[in-house]
């Protein structure tokens, strides 16, 4: 028989695989909230996945959570074991022993016995670790196979519909056009933000840190919303301080996400009068310079509890936003974390129905500019120069993409060569010059990324023919990858027709033609 004081301090139980309790077999600590044919999930929610996770027949210690009980709270040790058909589980009640242990750590055999107990909590922590670490792969896997599933129907979309939208249409026609093309992009939209956001949880955000140009920048939103913005009444307004410095360090991709952004949702819920987005310094030393980005508008504002929720993934403050204005309610949420990554802050003051204004504070290293190097640069007399003539392969074995292709590149009147497949086109490549090659990376038989292994084939008659990777997938480090197996660029699907020709223009006049023909 366990005498009273000791049946008091654990419980020992079983479940099955799924965490449902199947039977108490002793003790009596915090008995009522372990009931028999409930989830044990219910009082342990810190068991989820690591019951899934525990090594059959090998004993398994955690330590150190919480648990309430009849609203108190207590601290326990657990003692795990998974069998063929059951996992045992003792429940230890160690409150009392974490109490004093900011008393016992004054003794020295104490803090020995402390260290040990670190050491093996630290083995614990490490298994858990590997545990949410391969959740994370896992995830950031399923993401980038979700990424290109998507975009390839996605290119399909806004290709067909850029196609048809310049071929003669009757009004209504045309509105269905415009329609469905405003839903692709918005689609697109979405599918960037949740790759963006799963990049930075996992820690992928890599932050470029070269030398940029504020009013650049500010000039490029400017140019960017004053081609989509068609609401006449509202005024768009951009003013940056005289004393901006000239050059900055900083990541310039970033920063005009984040305006781009706060300026896009400033339009969205403006119906009339303005938004005003500005540029000043706060704080400036002899190396560093703090700038303020202001994004204002007049629109319909929010309350106290909505500001506070702003920036929280999937929030839309009305119910009808996502309906109505598009999007996952994800761009906020991407923008703090875009400006904690650089060191900055963002906050926010509103007002129903009067407006509201967001904030953005980063610190950047100041750099002074250069003078221009006395060397004379390659100068481009055209970049415009018709690709008549040019020839070109196009690997991918997606029929819609094919189609795509083929009526923009016809329309360019280049001599175009289409296969399926890499093995297609490795065929081709040992045989024929080219003046560009366009691979899809994901292909049957052979991928694009394979292929481009095949140095010695390629070498032999098209050893100086730049090469494009056609994909989806453009990470920071899928584009790394690409580069270093000799790809001259990526175009990214989806992409646009003016998109599509000036990647192949671009890399023409860099690389040179390989068959020493001139643009």
């Amino acid at each position: 028989m366990i005498p009273a004081k000791i049946d008091d301090v654990f419980i020992q139980l079983t479940t099955d695989y799924s965490g449902v309790i199947t039977n108490i077999i002793a003790g009596k600590f915090a008995k009522s909230s372990f009931i028999p044919k409930e989830s044990i999930y219910d009082s342990c929610p810190f068991l989820e996945g690591t019951l899934d996770a525990l090594p059959l027949n090998e004993p398994f210690l955690l330590e150190g959570m919480i648990i309430f009980s009849e609203e108190d709270e207590y601290n326990i040790d657990l003692e795990l074991f998974k069998n063929d058909v059951s996992i045992s589980v003792l429940i230890h009640n160690r409150s009392s022993v974490y109490k004093y242990v900011s008393e016992l750590n004054q003794n020295r055999n104490d803090i020995f016995f402390i260290k040990r107990e670190l050491a093996e909590k630290n083995i614990e922590l490490d298994k858990l670790r590997k545990i949410a670490d391969k959740a994370n792969e896992e995830k950031s896997r399923f993401l980038a196979m979700m990424s290109h599933e998507i975009r390839n129907p996605l290119n399909s979309i806004l290709g067909y519909s850029e196609m048809i939208s310049s071929e003669k249409l009757n009004k209504k026609v045309a509105e269905y056009i415009k329609n469905l093309s405003s839903a692709g992009k918005n689609l697109k939209v979405i599918v960037d933000d949740i790759l963006d956001l799963s990049r930075i949880e996992a820690g992928k955000l890599v932050l470029v840190h070269e030398e940029i140009s504020i009013l650049e920048i500010i000039k490029n939103c400017k140019n960017d919303f004053q081609h989509i913005h068609t609401n006449k009444n509202v005024d768009l307004v951009f003013s940056t301080s005289e004393k901006l410095p000239e050059i900055v360090l900083g990541d310039a991709v970033r920063i005009q996400q984040i305006l781009s952004n706060l300026i896009g949702n400033a339009i969205k819920f403006t119906n009339k009068g303005k938004v005003v987005t500005s540029a000043k310094i706060t704080v400036e030393t002899e190396s560093k310079v703090v700038l303020i980005f202001e994004v204002t508008d007049s629109g319909r504002g929010m309350n106290a509890s909505q500001c506070l929720k702003v920036f929280e993934e999937y929030q839309q403050n009305e119910l009808n936003d996502q309906y109505v204005h598009g999007g996952a309610g994800l761009g906020l949420a991407i923008v703090k974390r875009l400006v904690k990554a650089m060191n900055g802050s963002i906050s926010v003051k509103s007002e129903l129905n009067k407006g509201t204004s967001f904030f953005v504070e980063i610190p950047f290293e100041k750099r002074i500019k250069f003078k221009k190097s006395p060397v004379t640069p390659i100068v481009v007399k055209n970049k415009n120069i018709p690709l008549k003539g040019i020839n070109i392969l196009v690997a991918d074995d997606d029929i819609m993409n094919q189609t795509i292709v083929a009526h923009i590149l016809k329309k360019e009147k280049v001599n175009l060569t289409i296969v399926s497949d890499g093995l297609e086109a490795l065929s081709k490549i040992e045989k024929e010059v080219f003046d560009v090659v366009l691979l899809d990376i994901n292909m049957p038989n052979m991928t694009g990324e394979e292929l481009m292994r095949k140095k010695a084939i390629i070498a032999k008659v098209n050893d100086k023919t730049p090469f494009l990777a056609l994909t989806a997938n453009t990470t920071t480090e899928d584009i790394e990858r690409y580069s270093n197996l000799g790809f001259s660029g990526v175009i990214s699907k989806p992409y646009t027709i003016v998109d599509f020709i000036d990647k192949i223009r671009n890399v023409l006049i860099n690389q040179h033609l390989p068959n020493n023909r001139t643009l």
